[in-house]
C-alpha cells in the first residue's frame, strides 16, 4: 500500500468526522424550520380571531365613550352659549 491509498483513506474518514459532527445540527435545523412552518400556519388562524376580537372591543368601547361623554359636550356646549348671550347682551358697544 502505498502513500496515495493512506492519503485518500485519510481524507475518506475526514469527511465521515466531519458529516458525524455536521449532521445533528442539520437535523435540529430542518424541525426548527418544519416546525416554524407549521406555528407559522396556527397563529395565522388564531391571530385572525384575535384580531377580529379586538376590533368588537374597540368598537363596543368607542361606542360606549360616546354614550359617556355626549351629556358632558352637550352641557358644555349649552354652557358656552349662554355665555356668549349673556357677553352679548351686557358688553357695552362703544360708538363710533
Amino acid at each position: 500500500m502505498g502513500l496515495a491509498v493512506w492519503r485518500d483513506i485519510s481524507l475518506l474518514w475526514l469527511i465521515f468526522l466531519s458529516l458525524i459532527a455536521i449532521l445533528p445540527v442539520g437535523v435540529v435545523l430542518f424541525f426548527a424550520i418544519k416546525g416554524m412552518h407549521r406555528l407559522r400556519q396556527l397563529t395565522a388562524s388564531f391571530l385572525s380571531l384575535a384580531q377580529e376580537k379586538a376590533s368588537l372591543v374597540a368598537g363596543k368601547t368607542d361606542e360606549i365613550s360616546r354614550k359617556v361623554v355626549t351629556p358632558f359636550i352637550g352641557a358644555r356646549a349649552r354652557a358656552a352659549q349662554v355665555n356668549s348671550i349673556c357677553s352679548a347682551i351686557l358688553t357695552r358697544r362703544q360708538g363710533p
